[in-house]
């Protein structure tokens, strides 16, 4: 829709209204920062474009006529509806400016991304954060689509083991966050909850399994460190980590898992964790977001919180030696790289 020329702008419509409240046109000048003279044009300026007499002009000052007043109704409604406009406006801006599109492969999404948020409240308290997982490709695609404002890998892909493959990582920075210590555990009630020498690979091949399905970075983790000490002999498959957390706490199952996903069963009792006789490896996790967008600064804040916080350890330091920092694993404070060298 295009406006006719004679459409009267919004601020003559209300210096019109000023003139109606105030009683006079040098009064509402004033009001608007505006010359007595200055302010008599544009009312005249507006008459002649609507071909309307809108004041009776006196000495004692001025009124609306008929038309005037009839044009003043309409003019209130006017600008109401452009307040109305700067607010909304103001409030999308606000909104935008406190939303987070966050992404993160599943076990990331379901216990870390939580806590980060959780242990730094005063940070994010008023914002908007939607969190969704994917596999890393598909976080990868939500990167490139600009569908997230930041994802969170671990250091594991599904295609190579190891994380993007090289061709996928091009217009993708990522920035190491922590490593995310891997631990054996069983429920309260196995015997080995109690056990106070190391377990042997052998045991832990021997014994009856919960594993999570073929095709998962966990599981082809668990397959390599249980390689030399032969095939698993008897095993369940189960899909979510919350299922296999069920399954060994009310069994006399054993499972491999991330610590950050059994942090409150290891508090609370349900589960414990398993010395070995030897040092079982971290899974590094990775923040990744557009080279081209950046990062937008509540983004940029979580991945800081997650830097500084990284994942809760409870009683793993007296059961595993955490493995030591390589230059494949970047320390917690480096700053941000391409994705090219982050993820070897």
């Amino acid at each position: 829709m295009v406006l006719p020329s004679k459409m009267p702008q919004l601020a003559d419509l209300d210096l019109l209204l000023s003139v109606a409240s105030c009683g006079s046109v040098g009064k509402a000048a004033q009001a608007h920062s505006l010359s007595q003279p200055a302010a008599s044009t544009r009312i005249s300026a507006m008459e002649r474009r609507l071909g309307l007499r809108l004041l009776e002009r006196s000495p004692s000052g001025s009124t609306l006529t008929e038309e005037g007043e009839m044009l003043a109704k309409y003019a209130r409604n006017v600008m109401q509806a452009a307040r109305e406009l700067l607010e909304f406006g103001s409030r999308a801006r606000s909104s935008e400016a406190k939303r987070i599109r966050v992404g993160g492969t599943p076990t990331i999404s379901e216990h870390l991304i939580p806590d980060w948020l959780n242990r730094s409240w005063f940070s994010f308290g008023e914002a908007r954060v939607e969190v969704q997982t994917g596999s890393v490709d598909e976080l990868r695609q939500s990167i490139l689509s600009s569908d997230v404002d930041v994802v969170f890998i671990d250091g594991w892909g599904p295609s190579s083991g190891k994380g993007w493959r090289q061709q996928d990582r091009d217009g993708v920075v990522t920035r190491y966050i922590c490593d995310d210590q891997l631990a054996v555990v069983v429920g309260s009630m196995h015997p080995w909850a109690a056990r106070t020498t190391p377990l042997t690979m052998s045991e832990l091949a021997a014994a009856p399994l919960a594993l999570r399905e073929r095709g998962s970075g966990l599981r082809e983790f668990t397959n390599r460190l249980l390689k030399a000490a032969g095939a698993p002999q008897a095993y369940i498959e189960l899909p979510f980590t919350g299922a296999i957390k069920q399954a060994v706490a009310t069994s006399q199952r054993v499972t491999v898992l991330n610590a950050s996903t059994v942090r409150a069963e290891l508090e609370d009792g349900r589960l414990h964790l398993v010395a070995v006789d030897q040092a079982m490896p971290s899974r590094p996790i990775y923040a990744a977001w557009s080279e081209q967008r950046g990062l937008p600064e509540y983004a940029a804040d979580l991945v800081d919180v997650a830097t500084s916080k990284g994942p809760s350890k409870p009683a793993i330091e007296s059961i595993h030696k955490p493995r030591p920092i390589t230059t494949r694993t970047r320390p917690p404070n480096a700053l941000a790289v391409d994705a090219r060298e982050a993820i070897a």
